[in-house]
């Protein structure tokens, strides 16, 4: 992955460059309020450190229109279908091999760099959600002690918004060293260093630190008790390019990505449980259109963890996994990753439906409602081990 610098220097010809410069603080505040929303949902809750990033990439521009100094690139649909700001240091804006977005991403030319990416790299959640992976990625090799993608966002939860925290050094340090490779201790690597981490405490500043607030996003159950994906009480970790969204299952949408046999996820989801009292719960997962013959649902409760295997080609509507004792320690969930130990099939996310014991009781018809019979028989046929959980690598 190559990522580009944006710098502030006229290398597009007068008849390309934008004329308009600067982003009105309406705009700023739209922004910066995607950048910390698409860092939540990939279980990033101090999304001001990504925000110092685009502001010293591009001063939060992400349209040609918002810089003066930059190419254009591709039509964006963050930019009403204009072009993307793209960076002007890797040669004239004909070439069209600029970083791409506030992120500034870049894998050779701008067709390349969407073909890599995809073409959510030309929107802001996009462009945000390829940075959290980049930024998780470093984590993992740079900080000791770190090697998987939920302890990595877990110690980037912990930066604080402090000039000389050593925290915060060590983050200023590695993003210009991953960033920029400016790895040394030399004046200018610690100018770029210095840069990032005053760029996001100015941010955070600003903002105020109610804005940035998200780790606590997910507080009570919806009222319904259903846990659609994309939802305050969903995370999805891992690469963003190997994510599909698309028509079908609970409310019209659903999310897959390919199964792997490898170890340890790639690529998971977790629907965060808070029950409002220690009880036992209902649980049931919709699922339609997969493809997986082995999904495993790791449900971590009250202090254990149940494994609920489903074959998910089988059924089709809400489906049972279980009655779980909940603790309502708030640190509840089920877990979903794509390591099923076979490879390339359609693995299906979608909403988690979690029944009180009132609603049970009361006779709510909650319970598998929309799933056929036969299909509730054959994925019954389930395996349940009740282990304690132990910490993998996503990656």
């Amino acid at each position: 992955m190559r990522w580009a610098a944006l710098l502030l220097v006229a290398s597009c010809g007068t008849s390309t460059q934008s004329t308009e410069q600067g982003i009105t603080e309406a705009v700023k505040r739209e922004r910066l309020t995607l950048i910390r929303d698409s860092a939540a949902e990939m279980g990033v809750y101090n999304a001001a450190l990504l925000a110092g990033i685009a502001k010293s990439e591009t001063e939060l521009a992400h349209c040609f229109s918002e810089a003066g100094f930059a190419c254009p690139g591709p039509a964006s649909p963050s930019c009403g279908g204009d072009p993307i700001i793209a960076g002007g240091a890797d040669g004239p804006c004909s070439a069209m091999q600029g970083g791409l977005g506030m992120f500034q991403f870049d894998a050779g030319t701008h067709a390349e760099t969407v073909a890599l990416y995809g073409e959510s790299i030309l929107t802001i959640e996009g462009n945000t959600a390829q940075a959290v992976a980049f930024v998780v990625d470093k984590i993992e090799l740079d900080v000791n002690g770190v090697n998987d993608w939920r302890a990595a966002t877990a110690w980037m939860n912990t930066v604080p918004f402090v000039a000389g925290d050593p925290l915060t050094e060590e983050w200023a340090k590695l993003i210009a060293c991953r960033y920029n490779g400016c790895c040394s201790t030399s004046t200018t690597c610690t100018t770029r260093a210095r840069g990032y981490r005053d760029n996001a405490i100015t941010l955070y500043n600003e903002m105020g630190a109610d804005f940035w607030r998200t780790a606590d996003r997910c507080a009570a159950l919806p009222d319904d008790g259903i846990i659609d994906q994309r939802s305050a009480c969903y995370t999805a970790g891992g690469e963003p390019r190997y994510w599909r969204r698309e028509g079908g299952g609970y409310a019209e949408t659903r999310e897959w990505t390919n199964t792997t046999a490898a170890a340890a996820p790639s690529n998971f989801a977790i629907w965060k449980i808070v029950v409002p009292s220690a009880d036992t719960y209902h649980l049931d997962i919709y699922l339609s259109g997969g493809a997986a013959t082995a999904a495993t649902y790791e449900v971590t409760h009250a202090g254990t963890t149940d494994t609920i295997t489903i074959d998910q080609t089988t059924v089709d509507g809400f489906v049972p996994l279980g009655d779980f004792a909940f603790s309502g320690d708030g640190e509840e969930y089920v877990l979903l990753g794509d390591n099923t130990g076979t490879s390339d099939q359609k693995l299906v996310f979608d909403a988690l439906r979690v029944v009180s014991p009132d609603d049970a009781a009361g006779g709510c018809g909650c319970r598998s409602s929309n799933a056929p019979a036969s299909a509730l028989g054959m994925s019954l046929v389930v395996l349940v081990l009740r282990r304690r959980r132990r910490q993998t690598d996503p990656r």
